[in-house]
């Protein structure tokens, strides 16, 4: 028997792989893939976790609409059980995107921006890493470096003993 209750959640699940896929696609359009790979691993990560999350409930529709035995059982999976494993795995994506609302957009137009701003994000972050730390080599510098006759100059980006 058929349980038309995993169309809606099937459709959920439609788009939200295709808008991670549109943000990938933009992400990869502009050159950047490697770059936010290496700068940002866990939203790769995550990623990877919410499309496996999102890509199960297809797998258990199939179970279920074809009434495909899983190992050790006797017969096909109850759809009651079907549609709450289902429901439990969307849930278990959704939680997983819950700070990435604006990331993916429902269009071209708006992931692309959306890509654009993860990238810029990216690099605001690292120059404002950069910059605290060459004002901190500054200040260690000033209180302990010369009394050990160690100088660093900053704009050479060189240590001198």
């Amino acid at each position: 028997m058929i349980s038309f209750i995993q169309l809606p959640i099937l459709a959920v699940c439609f788009f939200l792989l295709l808008a991670m896929c549109r943000f990938w696609v933009c992400i990869d359009k502009m050159g950047f893939l490697r770059e936010v790979g290496r700068r940002a691993p866990a939203l790769v990560h995550t990623d990877i976790l919410v499309a496996s999350f999102a890509f199960l409930p297809f797998v258990i529709a199939a179970v279920d609409w074809f009434g495909i035995p899983l190992p050790y059982q006797e017969g096909p999976v109850s759809p009651v059980l079907a549609a709450f494993l289902s429901v439990g795995c969307l849930g278990g994506a959704v939680l997983a995107l819950r700070d990435s609302g604006s990331r993916l957009a429902g269009h071209w137009a708006g992931t692309r921006e959306s890509a654009l701003r993860t990238v810029a994000t990216l690099r605001i972050i690292d120059a404002a890493e950069l910059a605290y730390a060459l004002d901190f080599a500054q200040q260690h510098e000033a209180r302990y470096g010369a009394s050990r006759g160690v100088v660093i100059d900053v704009e050479k980006q060189e240590v001198r003993k």
